[in-house]
């Protein structure tokens, strides 16, 4: 008997139907040709920045329940001291990595979280199989360019990082937008940065991933609400931990599954916030991992 397709549970507010009922790209919808457009005036410097912490197997965060990155050469020098020739004397190296798409600074991917049994746009949660997504992959994403902002939280608390626990909320963010000038607008890719980096750097991944300050429901309802494109922080899950309702991601869940916002985590802001980059073009492409529930990317901002 063929099991039964589970009840509509729309999101009460969200973006489900908005760009049609077979759309799989959710908010990026929002950046239009002229919003690229606009991004790239914002080029003054021809400065680049890169946002990605290194990929490495050693002193970068990683969650506990996933696995370090693993980096292994297949050709390398040791090959050639061997014995190993090659005709005309010509030489190379050859490696592979192996890594969770979540391991490393990363964007998820629409099928990455959802609940009542239903992703983003009513696709159906069993459409996420052990071969991969067959609805709201990475690959549908295909590249996330516009204009990019960051919210400096730590910078404007004058504290090297916001508290673990710490809930940021709508108020905080357009607080911290005013005394920056930024406008936070339709389409932008908004970044918030915590200072959380430095209990790694100082404490370790126990306390790193113990707790961590974050964006809750308010923020996350304000900036759906806003239109932006994606969220990214440089903390590991962009929410506040603990979770204020005592549930499993509920920010996750309001962002991805109800509005199709993408979300960015374990970003490297602190140079950024340091020249006081507060607008600027972003740049970021997942890898096309067919059916991938993320990708790790190298973000860039470019002023």
């Amino acid at each position: 008997m063929a099991e039964a397709d589970p009840p509509f549970q729309p999101p009460v507010s969200g973006n489900w139907g908005r760009w049609g009922k077979d759309d799989e790209r959710g908010a990026a919808n929002h950046i239009g040709d002229d919003h690229v457009r606009q991004a790239a005036g914002l080029i003054r410097e021809g400065k680049v920045y890169s946002l990605s912490i290194p990929v490495q197997q050693t002193d970068v965060p990683v969650a506990p329940r996933r696995s370090p990155c693993l980096h292994f050469m297949t050709l390398d020098g040791g090959d050639y001291a061997a014995g190993l020739r090659r005709k005309a004397g010509y030489q190379a190296a050859d490696d592979y990595i192996s890594l969770p798409t979540h391991g490393t600074t990363h964007i998820d991917a629409l099928s990455h979280v959802w609940y009542g049994d239903q992703l983003y746009n009513g696709y159906l949660g069993s459409l996420v199989r052990s071969s991969g997504a067959k609805k709201l992959g990475i690959e549908k994403l295909g590249s996330l360019v516009g204009r990019g902002i960051l919210l400096d939280l730590a910078g404007s608390s004058g504290q090297p990082h916001l508290e673990g626990g710490a809930v940021i909320t709508a108020a905080d963010l357009q607080q911290c937008a005013a005394r920056q000038g930024t406008e936070i607008r339709r389409g932008d890719i908004v970044l918030f940065r915590t200072g959380w980096q430095q209990i790694f750097r100082d404490h370790g991944s126990s306390a790193f991933f113990q707790s961590e300050p974050g964006i809750g429901l308010n923020a996350a309802h304000f900036l759906a609400d806003v239109g932006v494109a994606a969220v990214g922080s440089d903390n590991y899950g962009v929410e506040v931990v603990p979770t204020e309702n005592a549930e499993p991601s509920p920010v996750h869940r309001l962002l991805i599954r109800d509005y199709g916002v993408y979300l960015m985590e374990l970003l490297d802001l602190d140079q950024l916030a340091a020249d006081r980059c507060f607008e600027f073009m972003f740049v970021a492409a997942p890898l096309k991992i067919t059916g991938g529930t993320g990708s790790p990317i190298n973000p860039l901002a470019i002023t």
